[in-house]
C-alpha cells in the first residue's frame, strides 16, 4: 500500500504451505537453528527496521533488538502474565497484580495457570520476567489503553509505549442493510468460561422481551452452557451452530439486530466488536480491558458492569425495546469503523512509529 519492501519470517513447529509471498518460514524449536535462519534473511534483505508480533522466547527478541532498529507490537498479556491471561479462573474475574511470586500463590489456589505443578509455573514466570526486559529496550505498540496500562506497571518504560488500534480488515464497509429482526442477537467466540456466554444466557432469561441468541463458536463451556439454557427453560431459543466459515459469520452479523459481548477476561482489545460494527451493528458488552476503547456507552452501543448480569440484561433489553435506537447506532457504528480501522490509517500511524525507531536506533 505504501510501496514498502518487506520480508516476513514465520516461526512454526511444522511446515505449512499457506504463506503469504516473501515468507521465511522457520520450522524448528532449536533456538540456535531459528536465529541462523534470521542472520540469513538479515544478510540476504539487509532491512530497515524489524517489526516482531507474538514472538515469546526472549533469547530470540534480544538477538534481533541488539541488530536492528525495532518495535513490538504487543497482542495478548502473554508477555507479562504467566497464566496468559490475567484471568483468575476459579474468582471468575480479571487479575490486576503484576507478575511475581503472588503468581505462584495464585496458580495454586485460582488456577489461572496451566497445570498444577509449581515448577512449571516458577519457570513460566521466569520467562514472562526475561520478556519484560527484553522488551523494554524497543518501542512497543499496543492496541488499547488498558494494555498500556498492563505494561507500565510491570515495568515497561511509558516513554516507549504507543497506541495503535490493530489492523482489523482490509474491506470497507458495505452499504447499511436493516436487521431482518429486531430480536436477534449474535454471540461469537471461543466458548469458555472467561469468554461469559453463561452470564449472557442468565441475563437474557431475566427477559420478558421476545428474543433469540445465535451462538457461534465452539469449546470447553458448550455443555455447560447448553445445560444452563435448558434449567432456565430458554432452550429453545438459543441457537448454537459451531465454528462457522468467514462468509457464514458475514452473514450472522447481517441476520442479528446487535452483537453481545460478555466477556468476562480483560480483552486486551477484542475484535469481533469493531467487526460488528463494520456490518452496522451495534455492541453491548462488559466493560472490561480494552473493550472501552472502542465501545462509547450510548453511541454504538452500550455497556455494563463487569459481572453482573442485571446491568447486561437491562443493556440488552434496551435494544430490544428500541430497534429506532438500534439502527441509529448501528450506522453510527458502521461510519466510525470504515475510518477508524482502515488499512490506510494503520499504515500511516505505523510509518510514523518505525520512523521514530530507525530515529532512536541511529542515535
Amino acid at each position: 500500500m505504501a510501496g514498502h519492501e518487506t520480508r516476513l519470517v514465520s516461526f512454526a513447529s511444522e511446515r505449512s504451505d499457506d504463506l503469504m509471498p516473501g515468507t521465511t518460514q522457520v520450522v524448528t524449536s532449536d533456538v540456535e537453528a531459528a536465529l541462523s535462519d534470521i542472520e540469513r534473511v538479515i544478510a540476504d534483505f539487509r532491512p530497515d527496521v524489524a517489526y516482531t508480533h507474538a514472538v515469546y522466547d526472549p533469547l530470540v527478541l534480544r538477538w534481533i533488538y541488539g541488530r536492528l532498529p525495532a518495535i513490538a507490537y504487543i497482542h495478548s498479556p502473554y508477555l507479562i502474565c504467566p497464566g496468559y491471561a490475567l484471568f483468575l479462573r476459579r474468582s471468575v474475574k480479571a487479575c490486576d497484580r503484576t507478575a511475581g511470586p503472588v503468581c505462584i500463590v495464585n496458580a495454586q489456589i485460582e488456577r489461572c495457570c496451566f497445570g498444577r505443578n509449581p515448577a512449571g509455573h516458577i519457570r513460566r514466570l521466569h520467562q514472562v520476567r526475561a520478556l519484560i526486559r527484553a522488551t523494554s529496550q524497543v518501542d512497543v505498540l499496543v492496541g488499547s489503553d488498558y494494555m498500556r496500562h498492563r505494561l507500565i506497571v510491570n515495568g515497561l518504560p511509558v516513554e516507549r509505549l504507543g497506541l495503535l488500534a490493530p489492523l482489523l480488515f482490509f474491506e470497507t464497509a458495505s452499504e447499511y442493510v436493516l436487521p431482518p429482526a429486531p430480536e436477534v442477537i449474535l454471540f461469537a467466540g471461543r466458548v469458555t468460561p472467561e469468554k461469559g456466554l453463561r452470564d449472557l444466557i442468565q441475563a437474557l432469561a431475566l427477559l420478558r422481551s421476545d428474543w433469540r441468541l445465535i451462538v457461534a463458536g465452539d469449546g470447553p463451556d458448550r455443555v455447560a452452557c447448553e445445560q444452563l439454557s435448558e434449567r432456565l427453560h430458554v432452550a429453545q431459543r438459543v441457537d448454537f451452530v459451531g465454528w462457522v466459515t468467514p462468509e457464514r459469520m458475514k452473514m450472522l452479523y447481517q441476520r442479528c439486530a446487535f452483537f453481545a459481548m460478555p466477556s468476562l477476561w480483560p480483552e486486551p482489545y477484542g475484535r469481533v466488536g469493531p467487526e460488528a460494527f463494520l456490518h452496522g451493528r451495534p455492541v453491548v458488552a462488559y466493560a472490561v480491558g480494552g473493550i472501552p476503547d472502542w465501545l462509547e456507552h450510548g453511541k454504538n452501543g452500550y455497556l455494563a458492569v463487569p459481572g453482573d448480569v442485571g446491568s447486561l440484561s437491562s443493556a440488552i433489553q434496551r435494544l430490544l425495546e428500541n430497534p429506532d435506537e438500534c439502527e441509529r447506532m448501528g450506522r453510527q457504528a458502521q461510519e466510525g469503523a470504515s475510518l477508524r480501522w482502515s488499512a490506510e490509517a494503520h499504515v500511516q500511524k505505523l510509518e510514523a512509529h518505525l520512523q521514530a525507531a530507525i530515529h532512536r536506533f541511529s542515535s
